[in-house]
């Protein structure tokens, strides 16, 4: 019985939780009565896609801390190059524009 209890102990404290950067899609929608009157739906962000093109430090914690949950995010502060709107993000031709609102707010969309 103590060697089942000490290797259930022994694999819950091996086993790593789950990371960010375990994360491929990331719904944010903490912003529901802004986005709701702009008439848009949740942003699905695709970490994934943005994992392949550059690496963790490009982005955290420079620009978004690497915890779900942790930024603020707002349009107002994307649009002032802030998060998705700082320079060499979607702020500039690297990626598509901000006003592209349906890319990012896409959640339940085709």
């Amino acid at each position: 019985m103590v060697r089942y209890l000490l290797t259930g102990l022994f694999i819950l404290l091996t086993v790593p939780t789950m990371a960010l950067s375990d994360v491929d899609l990331i719904t944010i929608d903490s912003k529901g009565g802004s986005r709701e009157k702009a008439g848009v739906s949740p942003v699905v962000f695709p970490h994934n896609i943005h994992k392949k093109a550059y690496k963790c430090a490009a982005c955290h914690p420079k620009i978004f801390k690497a915890e779900l949950g942790a930024n603020n995010i707002t349009m107002k502060q994307n649009m002032n190059k802030m998060f998705c709107g700082s320079p060499g993000c979607h702020n500039s031709p690297k990626a598509f524009p901000l006003f592209h609102c349906n890319k990012c707010h896409s959640k339940g969309k085709k």
